[in-house]
């Protein structure tokens, strides 16, 4: 009796094996039916590619990042143009508690705790409070940021 179990074991391993195999082998033939060869796009390869490409690197070399981070010469701005282009923004409305532009007693008392113009402008190269150093524009010089100081003091009557 146990030899005739041990038959029938066998005989249920080797259907479930030859199952499997004939299983794969079906798989494979409808995987490469259905797969086919499509011309290969190259469109929708280099969009592929876009998706996955990383979307940016970690600089460790001090040289390469002077170089990504120099700033092209520009041509001397005056203080109404840096004003108009880079303090308006913040100080026209009093973004963040900037001092408004005309509000005469907020620049007064800014001026005295500062230590007048040479104050205001060494507060605006480092930044203060929220405003950036500069007003976040690296590229201005100390005199444009000393004439843009002294232009929203004009514009304020202080």
């Amino acid at each position: 009796m146990s030899a005739n179990n041990d038959q029938n074991f066998v005989k249920t391993v080797f259907g479930v094996i030859v199952a499997l195999v004939a299983l794969t082998v079906v798989i494979l033939i409808v995987a490469t039916l259905l797969s086919g060869k499509e011309p290969v796009d190259a469109a929708a390869i280099q969009k592929l590619q876009s998706r996955i490409d990383p979307i940016g690197h970690e600089i460790t070399d001090p040289e390469e990042f002077k170089k990504l981070t120099a700033v092209a010469p520009h041509a001397p701005l005056s203080g109404a143009q840096v004003v108009a282009q880079v303090c308006t923004s913040c100080h026209s409305a009093g973004v963040l508690g900037a001092p408004k532009i005309g509000d005469k007693a907020a620049w007064s008392a800014r001026k005295v705790a500062d230590g007048g113009i040479d104050g205001l402008a060494a507060s605006a190269e480092k930044g203060k409070n929220s405003m950036p150093a500069r007003g976040g524009r690296a590229d201005l010089s100390d005199d444009e940021i000393k004439g843009a100081v002294q232009e929203m003091l004009k514009q304020t009557g202080v």
